[in-house]
């Protein structure tokens, strides 16, 4: 099965997006005015000062592995929401034995100082 990575940008001022069984359903002044089924998003962005959702919504998203954004009518980032991330345990020890031991953190903040001034000429 090919996945096809598809955003659903909302723009409509005053939309309440909700759960609607295995869809998600865009709502404005009480009438319906889109409905996708939640399986063919990767993302929801939202564009606006006044558009909410539900925490079924939410929580349905988060399941899905669909991300949910707000942005402002201008496009500046306010909120977003993820579902859960599995984060690779043996590498994160392996990340807090070398913090533990001062040769192996040496050097790495020698290598991130010297990427950094590498990166201001």
């Amino acid at each position: 099965m090919k996945t096809h990575l598809n955003t659903l940008f909302v723009t409509l001022e005053g939309a309440y997006l909700r759960k609607d069984g295995a869809a998600i359903e865009i709502r404005h002044e009480g009438e319906t005015k889109l409905r996708v089924p939640l399986h063919n998003l990767d993302g929801i962005a939202c564009f606006g000062w006044d558009i909410s959702c539900s925490a079924a919504l939410m929580a349905a998203c988060a399941e899905a592995n669909v991300s949910l954004s707000f942005q402002n009518p201008y496009g500046k980032f306010l909120a977003a929401s993820n579902g859960f991330t599995s984060g690779n345990i043996l590498l994160r020890r392996e990340q807090y034995r070398r913090a533990d031991h001062e040769p192996a953190s040496l050097a790495i903040a020698s290598n991130m100082i010297a990427a950094k001034l590498a990166n201001t000429r």
